[in-house]
């Protein structure tokens, strides 16, 4: 925490509202003719990305974290937030902001998915701040996952250059974050890791994105271009 003028800032919900802003200048310059729609739709996704984010984490930790201490679920501010609740979060804000504004949804999808690798890198160190993400060896994973998320932005950013269909845009992002989760899952510590069984469920989550992300940038999703 931080004290300006007064007021008590906290680094990690500063981090992930700087990374969520450097995201969103991204994909505003990459599609300058639909800035306007860009914005407009932020708004409609932040709330259902945010609470779908924090969703995710407490379901994730809430036999280590908030099943005695329920007051817990509303404080943001110590952090934990899960990025497939926010990415499901987002994608429903945005299909319904679609549908209202009757644009096509994966036009949308495509210009948010070129700038949310980096909103994650930023966001990232915010787990750094908080002591957060190191794996079983002590490794840095949040730093990794920064690192791998800034090579996808890479990827997309020539992949748009090339084309402006959203749905294979989407569909790249989906499929090359979902191999960095299953990459950096197996290097977490065990005890804190929601499991179906054996398995992780970011791992699962993480196998579900590559597939459904391949399909969609394949375009055989309906009207996904």
């Amino acid at each position: 925490m931080i004290d300006v003028l007064g007021l008590t800032v906290h680094l990690y919900g500063l981090l992930i509202g700087l990374g969520v802003w450097v995201g969103l200048e991204l994909s505003q310059r990459i599609y300058p003719k639909f800035k306007k729609e860009i914005e407009d739709a932020f708004f409609w996704a932040l709330i259902p990305g945010l609470l779908g984010a924090r969703l995710y984490h407490v379901i994730d930790f809430w036999d280590r974290y908030y099943r005695d201490s329920l007051w817990k679920i509303f404080a943001f501010w110590e952090g934990g937030l899960g990025i497939w609740g926010a990415i499901a979060g987002v994608v429903i804000g945005l299909y319904i902001y679609s549908m209202v504004r009757k644009i096509n949804m994966w036009s949308l999808l495509g210009s948010f998915a070129v700038g949310a690798p980096v909103a994650q890198a930023i966001g990232r160190l915010g787990n750094f701040v908080n002591g957060e993400l190191y794996g079983k060896n002590g490794e840095p994973l949040f730093a990794y996952e920064s690192i791998l998320n800034l090579i996808l932005f890479v990827i997309l950013w020539n992949a748009a250059k090339r084309t402006r269909k959203g749905g294979n845009l989407f569909g790249i992002y989906l499929a090359g974050y979902g191999l960095i989760r299953v990459l950096l899952e197996g290097m977490r510590p065990n005890e804190i890791i929601w499991r179906v069984g054996e398995i992780p469920v970011a791992i699962i989550f993480g196998c579900l994105a590559i597939a459904i992300g391949a399909w969609i940038a394949s375009g055989r999703a309906r009207d996904s271009q």
